[in-house]
């Protein structure tokens, strides 16, 4: 059963690399993220994680499994976002949102509530979820 989640959020990733690509090639955003083959590996590993890691808290909190999936991908998704962005542009992997501009935070926070939505609908649609009485 854990491949249809795998799969999900595999979807999830790629939406999500699309969306910052696409940005990026129209000029819409200033991120800066070059997608090569080991950054789409990582970006792919990193998502898979991050789905996993809402699952768990899904599956151990009834409150937040019960939620809409629409609200809840979107808050995990801005959650998210604003973690790991702050990571990658501390690192240097890419600029920091904050610094390039609205079209660049929105682009780039859209592609993160895409990817938390998709990652949410996938587990609440093949998921055993509550908190185990």
């Amino acid at each position: 059963m854990y491949w249809k989640y795998s799969l999900g959020f595999l979807i999830a990733s790629l939406v999500q690399a699309a969306i910052i690509a696409a940005s990026e090639y129209l000029g819409i955003s200033t991120l800066g993220a070059r997608i090569t083959f080991g950054q789409l590996i990582i970006h792919i590993l990193a998502g898979q994680a991050v789905g996993f890691l809402l699952m768990v808290i899904m599956q151990g909190i009834k409150g937040i499994a019960e939620t809409n999936f629409w609200l809840l991908g979107s808050i995990y998704g801005a959650i998210v976002w604003v973690i790991l962005v702050s990571i990658n542009s501390a690192q240097g992997t890419i600029n920091a949102p904050w610094t390039q501009g609205a079209s660049t935070i929105i682009v780039s926070l859209l592609a993160f509530v895409v990817y938390g939505i998709t990652v949410t609908y996938t587990i609440k649609k093949y998921g055993d979820l509550g908190a185990k009485d």
